[in-house]
């Protein structure tokens, strides 16, 4: 008896010690009302509040809709790991009523799920990657983990998380959750009608169309049928007609200052200084990377709000595991000789960790017989990835002699149209040669002729709530590669272009792939 005392009293003296800790607390409880209060009062926040709650009742009912929630999210629709809620709330559960149902029946009585899809009809359910593997669809026993809800929002950097008990408490948006959690969210990578109500002449995949709503990728880019492989990797080869160009026009006559683009397009050397456009070339946005200081990039693309925010001028925003991988638009700038201009708009999807090398520092709290794990990030730094983004055969008898890139990370989809006026060059120099019987580019660069400059104007459309991350002007004339080195360990390694944006925040490069 003596001895189950002591024990006892241990335990006790364990629970005081954990109760009474000065560690710092990650969360602050809150109740719906103290919510509302820093919430704007607009319907769609208010009614995804009331959903993510209901949310939370039924997956801790229902393993069968946490099995439902894992399997479809595991399908990555749009390259990550999320679902429409639109996609899935006729599923039948165990109970023998829909998802849509459910819901209904666990939350207040005066929602319904339909109000809250008529304005917000790409609600999206998440599950995050969080870090050192603590959580992920892949790993997720819908059998014995029930994951809390957050909510990802537009009016505070702290993050709304719903537990399995039904308490609202508020993260700070530079902590990471370390246990199981889905997000409730809009959806970055696709657009409704009613966005978009011309969505009908958008070129994309119908991702669903009932009742009235059309959803529709705003780029195919993020179509998963589209298997292009955004993996980072060290290239040590370049197609052999790269290199040519390069040796013929660098090495073997480098006081010419050629154009290694008239090699690869038109076959054109010292030697042969004529020649037809060849297809079997497009170019292609190669690499990419964050720039500069790698915190401020990262919180540049992680914030939550429209204003990236800072705490206490040195931690990290860590907000984005409620946002899923990064989505960034490419946007080509493209002028036509007959004075057609258009915008090329393309996209490409990253995790954090592939656009980032991330550090963590690890924290536990809670009592001995219920433990939480979180996450903070302590160092970071920029890495770079290969997206292989197609954009133009740049045929200089169709296309100006420069291309503007800029780049956006998407936070909203919905868009506006606005202008943008260049002066540009167009080469002059073509004309039908006897020798190949069609229309051919005569001499090197712009041959004999003057180049014409025109002044264009392009409608291109604009989001206000994404990142805008800067523009660079691709020209014709630059080099591709502009040298090459041996590294130890790696050999003989070429060094090609980048080119920097203006605000400074990314890089990338711009390289013809052979296509055909």
């Amino acid at each position: 008896m003596k001895r189950e005392s002591k024990k006892l009293a241990f335990v006790i003296s364990i629970l005081t010690l954990s109760s009474c800790s000065t560690e710092e607390d990650f969360t602050e409880n809150k109740t719906v009302q103290e919510l509302d209060k820093i919430s704007p009062k607009d319907e769609k926040s208010i009614l995804k509040e009331k959903f993510a709650f209901s949310l939370m009742k039924s997956i801790k009912e229902s393993p069968g809709l946490r099995e439902i929630i894992k399997d479809e999210t595991l399908k990555m629709f749009n390259k990550d790991y999320e679902v429409l809620v639109y996609t899935i709330k006729d599923y039948t559960l165990e109970n023998g009523m829909t998802l849509e149902q459910t819901i209904n029946q666990n939350a207040d009585s005066n929602f319904q799920l339909s109000n809250l899809l008529r304005i917000e009809p790409t609600l999206t359910l998440l599950v995050p990657e969080l870090p050192l593997e603590s959580f992920s669809a892949k790993k997720w026993n819908t059998q014995s983990e029930i994951p809390a809800v957050a909510i990802r929002t537009n009016y505070t950097n702290q993050v709304p998380l719903i537990t399995p008990d039904l308490n609202l408490e508020m993260m700070p948006n530079d902590v990471i959750p370390g246990f199981p959690v889905i997000v409730v969210k809009n959806n970055e990578r696709v657009v409704s009608n009613l966005e978009n109500p011309n969505i009908r002449d958008l070129k994309t995949k119908t991702v669903f169309e009932k009742d009235g709503i059309i959803i529709k990728f705003w780029t195919d880019s993020f179509n998963n049928e589209d298997k292009r492989n955004i993996s980072a990797r060290l290239v040590k080869k370049l197609d052999p007609a790269l290199i040519s160009a390069y040796n013929i026009y660098d090495q073997q006559n480098p006081n010419l200052n050629g154009w290694q683009r008239d090699f690869i397009y038109y076959k054109i050397q010292p030697s042969s200084p004529n020649g037809p456009f060849i297809y079997d070339f497009k170019e292609h946005l190669r690499s990419f990377s964050m720039t500069g200081d790698p915190t401020i990039a990262y919180n540049k693309i992680s914030d939550q709000t429209d204003d990236p925010t800072y705490r206490n001028n040195h931690r990290i925003n860590s907000s984005h595991w409620t946002g899923g991988f990064y989505e960034f638009k490419v946007r080509t700038i493209i002028n036509a000789k007959n004075g057609v201009g258009n915008e090329l708009i393309n996209g490409f999807t990253v995790s954090p960790d592939q656009l980032f090398f991330l550090e963590y520092d690890t924290y536990t709290r809670g009592t001995l017989f219920w433990e939480k794990t979180y996450y903070r990030l302590k160092n970071i730094s920029n890495q770079t990835i290969i997206v292989d983004i197609p954009l133009i055969n740049w045929n200089l008898d169709e296309y100006a002699s420069s291309i503007k890139i800029e780049i956006e990370e998407v936070d909203l989809p919905t868009t506006s149209v606005i202008t943008d006026t260049r002066t540009v060059k167009f080469a002059t120099n073509f004309g039908i040669d006897a020798a190949f019987g069609v229309n051919t580019k005569i001499g090197l660069k712009f041959g004999m002729s003057l180049e014409t400059i025109q002044t264009h104007t392009v409608q291109k459309t604009f989001t206000q709530g994404n990142d805008f991350l800067g523009e660079a002007i691709v020209n014709f004339a630059d080099k591709i590669i502009i040298g090459q080195a041996n590294l130890p360990l790696f050999g003989n390694m070429w060094l090609t272009r980048d080119y920097t944006t203006g605000l400074g925040y990314c890089k990338f490069s711009i390289e013809p792939k052979k296509v055909q």
